[in-house]
């Protein structure tokens, strides 16, 4: 089942991009847009870390938690256990998301630049402990805004490509977007804790950065 069709708008959460460009109309690299990838301060106020419960009848049982009992970098991430995986269509997210104009975010919003063309590239280091079922996921995204009625503008996720299953030590997970599309609205970075999975996953050292 691809997340994508499970997911609740996401325009009305994304970040915020401000652009820079060099003289020369060349793109400057931006070496991490996202904020305390590596959870070492306390995370609830940078990720959006919530449950998306499409069953009414019986959901699964998500714990998520600040962690210390494993890590890739220095000593904290974030822990997410399923017990009980008992509907396909109940998953945990954590996200970051941003807004790409000043003029469309909302107070507060985060607004950052990102050049039209620029490549996409999500990291994250995870850890599995008999992670079964779909597994977890990665993935990036974005919107165009009013004009295109928040059309999805791209989205590409590791799901369908890379398992993520099992038990392993901190792995580097990475996918890409090579062209950053004109006239967005707004994006989003996930990780996925896809439906009918069980097991625990530590999530650190996430980033999102632009070429």
């Amino acid at each position: 089942m691809r997340l994508l069709k499970l997911l609740v708008p996401l325009v009305a959460i994304a970040g915020l991009v401000n652009a820079c460009k060099k003289d020369d109309a060349q793109p400057q690299s931006v070496a991490n847009v996202l904020t305390n990838g590596d959870f070492e301060t306390s995370p609830y106020q940078d990720w959006k870390i919530d449950i998306n419960k499409v069953s009414k009848t019986k959901s699964n049982g998500y714990t998520i938690e600040y962690s210390t009992e494993a890590a890739s970098s220095p000593s904290h991430s974030m822990k997410v256990s399923c017990n009980g995986a008992y509907n396909d269509s109940t998953y945990q997210l954590i996200q970051q998301f941003f807004y790409l104009s000043s003029a469309t975010a909302p107070a507060g919003g985060r607004v950052i630049s990102i050049p039209t063309g620029g490549k996409l590239t999500m990291k994250v280091k995870i850890k599995t402990v008999n992670i079964q079922g779909n597994g977890i996921s990665i993935a990036i995204g974005g919107n165009y805004g009013s004009d295109r009625k928040y059309e999805t503008a791209f989205y590409t996720s590791t799901e369908g490509k890379t398992t993520i299953t099992g038990t392993n030590d901190f792995k580097e997970y990475a996918i890409t977007f090579d062209s950053f599309p004109a006239n967005m609205h707004s994006m989003y970075a996930l990780i996925f804790f896809l439906p009918n999975t069980i097991g625990t996953a530590y999530y650190d050292d996430v980033s999102l950065s632009v070429n």
